[in-house]
C-alpha cells in the first residue's frame, strides 16, 4: 500500500494518525505521518492488519464507534 492509500484508509476508518498508531502498536503518530508520507513503509503485517480493519474487523477497545 501506498502513504496515499493508508491515509485514505485511515480517514474511511475515522481515526486520526494518533489513534492509528495506538491501534498499529506504533509509539506515536510520527511514525503514522512518516508512512503516509511514503518515508517508512508499512510492514506486511501491518498491511494484513489495516486490511482486517477495513473489512470489518474491531477489536475490543476501538477508539470509535462503527
Amino acid at each position: 500500500m501506498t502513504g496515499d492509500e493508508i491515509r485514505t484508509a485511515r480517514k474511511h476508518l475515522g481515526l486520526t494518525q494518533k489513534q492509528l498508531a495506538e491501534v498499529m502498536g506504533y509509539s506515536d503518530k510520527t511514525y503514522v505521518t512518516a508512512i503516509e508520507t511514503d518515508k517508512r513503509s508499512m510492514s506486511d503485517q501491518g498491511q494484513k492488519l489495516l486490511q482486517a480493519y477495513l473489512s470489518g474487523y474491531r477489536p475490543t477497545d476501538w477508539p470509535v464507534k462503527s
